[in-house]
C-alpha cells in the first residue's frame, strides 16, 4: 500500500490475490497474519449477521479513542457502541440533515469567492488538497458546532496541529506498538499539546451551549447531541464527525474534481442537470433541490468506487471460531483470534461483479441503463449492496453518510456548474495511503470560470423550467434515503 504513490498500481497486489485465490485470502503482515475478505456473502456475515464476533482490534480502538478525544463510535464496542448508535441515529436522520443544506451551499459559494475567483483572475494554480480541507472545516464548524473556525484562530491552529499527517511508517508504530502515541517524539508531543488546547476550546463552547439551550431551540448537531448526552460524550461525537468528514470528504473531492476533465460529456450532463434543478428551485439551498441531482450522485458514486477514501475497514479480531458463508455456497473457517480486514478497494474493482471495472462509467449507478444492467447480470440480479461500500456497512457503518453525500452533491454541483478545472503538469492522481485514508499524491489544477455563453451552448434549457425525469424516483438513492435498509443496518 505504501508503494501505490510511486507504482500507481492501486489496489495491487490485493486485487490480483483476490482474482487468484478468491474472496478470503490469508496474508502475512510484518510479524503477524491477517485475513483479507472481499467476498460479498462473507462481508455481510462479518459486518452484519455475526458482527458481535468481530470487534475492532484493541490497538485500533486505542488510536481512535486518542484521536477523537474520548470514547466514541470508532472505539466503543458492545452495549456501549449500541447506546451511542441509539443516541446518534435519529440526529443523523435525513430530516435533521435537511436543515444544513443551506450551510453547504453558502460556504461553498463563500470559499469559491475567497480562493477560486482570485485564482481565475490571476491564472494561478489551486492546490485542491489545501482548498477542500479549508472548505470542509468551515462547513463542519458551522453545521456541527455552530462555530466559525475562521473567527477563532486558537481553535483553528489547535485543530490543524492535532491532525498529524500519518504515513505508513508512523501507522506501523501506532497500530503495532501499544502506547506508541505517548512516546516523546517531537511531532507527537506537539500533537498532544494541540489536542489539549482543542479540547479546552471545545469544552468551553459546549458549556456555553448548555446554558443557551435552556432558552432557545437546537441550531446545530452539537445542540442536538447535548439534549441526550454528557458534555464529554458530545465532545467526542462531534470531534469524530469533524475529523472523519475532513479527511474522507476531502479525498473524495480531490479525486473527483481531478478526474472529471477527462470526461467532458459527463461534465456537460452534470451542468445540464444542475441548470434544470436551478430553473425549478432557484438554488441548491433546499433538500428537495439536492435530491434531484440524480446524475451527479451517480458520478460521485462512480468516483468513490474507483477511488475509495478508505481502502479497507479497521482490523477486527474474531472472539470465537466461526463458519463464514461464501457467495458460491461454500464456507470458510475463521478461528478465534483471527485478524480480519474487509477490503473495499478490492471489492469495488473486482471484474467478477463489475463490467469494465477499471473504467469510469457513472451510468452503472443509474437504474435501467445498459451499464447498470451489465453489472446486475454479473451479480445474478443482486443489487450492489455488499459490492459497493464506500461507507462500510452494518452496525459500524459511517453514521454520517447521508450528511457526507448531501455535502458532496452540493459542493460538486456548484463547482462544476461554475468552473472548468484543468490539471497542471504537477497533477498526480496516483493513490497515496497514509495509514488510514487514501488521497491523491498531488492535486493541483488551473481554474477558469464557465462563461454564460458556454453554459447556454451546453444546455440552453437552463433558463426554462424542466420536468424532472421519473427515472429519479426509482433510481438508486440509498445513500440519501434508504441505505440503512439496503445494507441491513439498524435505523
Amino acid at each position: 500500500m505504501a508503494k501505490w504513490k510511486t507504482t500507481g498500481l492501486y489496489p495491487e497486489p490485493f486485487l490480483s490475490w483476490t482474482k487468484q485465490y478468491g474472496g478470503v485470502v490469508r496474508l502475512r503482515k510484518f510479524l503477524s497474519h491477517c485475513v483479507q475478505v472481499s467476498d460479498p456473502a462473507a462481508v455481510k456475515h462479518i459486518l452484519v449477521t455475526n458482527n458481535a464476533n468481530y470487534p475492532r482490534e484493541p490497538i485500533r480502538r486505542d488510536y481512535f479513542r486518542d484521536a477523537m478525544l474520548g470514547d466514541g463510535l470508532l472505539s466503543a464496542e458492545g452495549k456501549q457502541h449500541d447506546a451511542y448508535r441509539k443516541l446518534l441515529n435519529p440526529i443523523f436522520a435525513t430530516l435533521k440533515i435537511k436543515s444544513f443544506v443551506d450551510i453547504f451551499t453558502s460556504e461553498t459559494q463563500r470559499y469559491s469567492e475567497k480562493l477560486l475567483e482570485p485564482a481565475c483572475e490571476h491564472d494561478m494554480p489551486v492546490n485542491l488538497s489545501e482548498f477542500f480541507p479549508q472548505l470542509m472545516l468551515s462547513i463542519s464548524g458551522l453545521s456541527i458546532f455552530g462555530f466559525d473556525f475562521d473567527a477563532a484562530p486558537t481553535a483553528l491552529e489547535a485543530y490543524k496541529e492535532s491532525m498529524v499527517e500519518l504515513n505508513p511508517l508512523l501507522a506501523v508504530g501506532i497500530f503495532s506498538i501499544p502506547g506508541f502515541l505517548k512516546l516523546p517524539f517531537p511531532s507527537l508531543i506537539k500533537r498532544r499539546a494541540a489536542q489539549k488546547t482543542l479540547k479546552e476550546c471545545l469544552s468551553k463552547l459546549i458549556y456555553d451551549k448548555l446554558e443557551a439551550l435552556a432558552t432557545k431551540k437546537p441550531q446545530d448537531l452539537l445542540d442536538l447531541i447535548l439534549e441526550s448526552a454528557t458534555p464529554q460524550e458530545a465532545l467526542t461525537h462531534t470531534v469524530t464527525n469533524v475529523l472523519v468528514a475532513h479527511e474522507t470528504t476531502t479525498s473524495a473531492l480531490c479525486f473527483l474534481i481531478g478526474i472529471l476533465p477527462s470526461y467532458p460529456q459527463t461534465i456537460a450532463r452534470m451542468r445540464s442537470e444542475y441548470s434544470q434543478v436551478i430553473a425549478k428551485y432557484g438554488s441548491l439551498s433546499s433538500w428537495e433541490a439536492v435530491a434531484e441531482l440524480e446524475y451527479t450522485q451517480a458520478v460521485i458514486h462512480e468516483s468513490l468506487r474507483l477511488n475509495s477514501s478508505v481502502a479497507s475497514t479497521a482490523h477486527r479480531k474474531s472472539t470465537g471460531d466461526d463458519i463464514v458463508p461464501m457467495s458460491d455456497g461454500s464456507t470458510t473457517f475463521i478461528p478465534k483470534g483471527t485478524v480480519v480486514q474487509i477490503f473495499m478497494a478490492v471489492m469495488h474493482r473486482n471484474p467478477k461483479y463489475w463490467a469494465n471495472p477499471e473504467t469510469f462509467v457513472p451510468d452503472r449507478f443509474v437504474e435501467g441503463t445498459s451499464a447498470w444492467n451489465a453489472d446486475l447480470e454479473l451479480r445474478n440480479g443482486k443489487s450492489h449492496a455488499f459490492h459497493f461500500m464506500p461507507f462500510s456497512a452494518g452496525a459500524k457503518n459511517c453514521i454520517g453518510q447521508r450528511f457526507a453525500m448531501a455535502e458532496l452533491l452540493v459542493i460538486v454541483a456548484l463547482l462544476v456548474s461554475k468552473y472548468d478545472f484543468e490539471p497542471t503538469p504537477k497533477m498526480d492522481l496516483r493513490h497515496k495511503y497514509n495509514g488510514v485514508v487514501v488521497k491523491p499524491v498531488f492535486a493541483e489544477m488551473k481554474v477558469r470560470r464557465v462563461s454564460e455563453e458556454v453554459n447556454d451552448k451546453l444546455h440552453p434549457s437552463h433558463r426554462k423550467t424542466a420536468a424532472i425525469s421519473p427515472l429519479f424516483f426509482k433510481c438508486n438513492c440509498h445513500f440519501l434515503n434508504t441505505i440503512s435498509s439496503v445494507h441491513g443496518t439498524r435505523p
